[in-house]
C-alpha cells in the first residue's frame, strides 16, 4: 500500500512537471511571436506596396497587375515554390485614368472634386463645354433637348434635398446604449405597414424611372457628340465622392460615355447656377485607358 501511494505521487509529479514545462515553452512561443510582430513585422511595408505602391486595382488595370507580380515575386522570395497567377477565366476589359481634371470656368474659376466612373471614355482632350440642365422625366420630355446637346456637359436636374450631417464619424456607446441592446428584442414578423411598403414602392419606382431616363440621355449624348454627363451620390457629403462603374465592361462591350461623379456639394453649385440663368462652363480633360486582356492563362504583364 506504501509503495502504490509512493508510485502515484511520483506520477502526479512527473506530470505536473510535464504540464509546467510545456507552460513554459508555450510562454516562450508567445513571446517570440510578439518579438517578430513588435520588432520584424513586415505588415505595414506589405499593405504600403499594396495598396499606395500598387495604386488602384481595378480587375486587369495596371494596378491590379503591380499588386499581383509582387505578390508573386515576395512569395517567391520567401521561399515558396510553385509560385503563379491561376488562371480563373476570360474577364474583358481593363480602365485605368491617366489624367483627370475638371473645374468651372465660368461664371469664375472653381476646382471641382470629379472622378469618371470606372470603364468611360475620356474627353478627347482639354474641353471648355458649357453647361446644360436635363429636366425630363420620362423619353417624351426628354426629346426637348434632341439636337442641343452636341458640345455640352450634361447636368440632370434632381429635386432631393441635402441634408448635412453634424455628427462625428466615430460614436461611442453609453451604458443607455448598451442597455437598450442587451434588452433589444427581434421584430415580429407577420405585421406589415401598408404606409412603409408603399414608399418603399414609390422610391424603387421612382430609382427605375430616373435610371431608364439616365440611358436615354446618354444615349442620346453620344449620338449628338456632347462631351460629359455628370453625375453625384446622395450617399457622399463633405468632399466625399462614390463610384462605380459607368457601363459594361465585356471585350464586345461597347465604349461608355464620359461619366464624371462630382462631390455632392459642387454638383449642386453647378446645379443651382445653370437653373437661375447664370451661363455655366466646365474645362474637362480626362485621359482614360482601356485594356484588353484575359486570365484564361494566368499571366499578367
Amino acid at each position: 500500500m506504501h509503495t502504490r501511494k509512493i508510485t502515484c505521487f511520483a506520477i502526479l509529479f512527473c506530470l505536473s512537471s510535464s504540464v509546467f514545462a510545456q507552460e513554459k515553452v508555450d510562454l516562450s512561443t508567445v513571446e517570440k511571436i510578439k518579438t517578430e510582430e513588435k520588432d520584424r513585422s513586415k505588415i505595414m511595408d506589405i499593405a504600403f506596396h499594396l495598396t499606395d505602391g500598387s495604386g488602384s486595382r481595378l480587375t486587369i488595370s495596371p494596378g491590379f497587375t503591380r499588386a499581383a507580380n509582387y505578390a508573386v515575386d515576395k512569395l517567391k522570395e520567401w521561399g515558396l515554390s510553385n509560385v503563379k497567377l491561376d488562371p480563373w477565366g476570360e474577364f474583358g476589359k481593363g480602365w485605368e485614368i491617366q489624367k483627370s481634371y475638371v473645374a468651372m470656368s465660368a461664371p469664375y474659376y472653381k476646382s471641382l472634386i470629379a472622378i469618371p466612373k470606372a470603364w468611360t471614355s475620356g474627353s478627347n482632350g482639354l474641353q471648355n463645354a458649357e453647361v446644360i440642365v436635363i429636366s425630363a422625366k420620362d423619353s417624351m420630355e426628354l426629346q426637348k433637348y434632341k439636337g442641343r446637346l452636341a458640345g455640352k456637359v450634361l447636368l440632370l436636374d434632381r429635386s432631393d434635398a441635402y441634408n448635412q450631417s453634424f455628427k462625428a464619424d466615430a460614436k461611442r456607446f453609453t451604458d443607455e446604449d448598451l442597455d437598450k441592446m442587451a434588452t433589444s428584442k427581434p421584430a415580429v414578423t407577420g405585421v406589415t405597414d401598408s404606409a412603409a411598403i408603399q414608399r418603399r414602392r414609390e422610391q424603387m419606382a421612382a430609382f427605375r424611372s430616373a435610371n431608364a431616363v439616365g440611358v436615354l440621355v446618354k444615349a442620346m449624348a453620344k449620338a449628338e457628340g456632347a462631351v460629359a454627363i455628370l453625375s453625384a451620390s446622395t450617399r457622399g457629403h463633405d468632399g466625399t465622392l462614390f463610384v462605380q462603374g459607368g457601363g459594361g465592361f465585356k471585350a464586345n462591350d461597347p465604349e461608355n460615355f464620359l461619366d464624371v461623379v462630382l462631390a455632392n456639394e459642387d454638383y449642386m453649385t453647378l446645379l443651382r447656377l445653370a437653373k437661375s440663368g447664370v451661363p455655366v462652363k466646365l474645362e474637362m480633360d480626362i485621359k482614360t485607358k482601356f485594356i484588353s486582356n484575359n486570365l484564361e492563362t494566368g499571366t499578367i504583364s
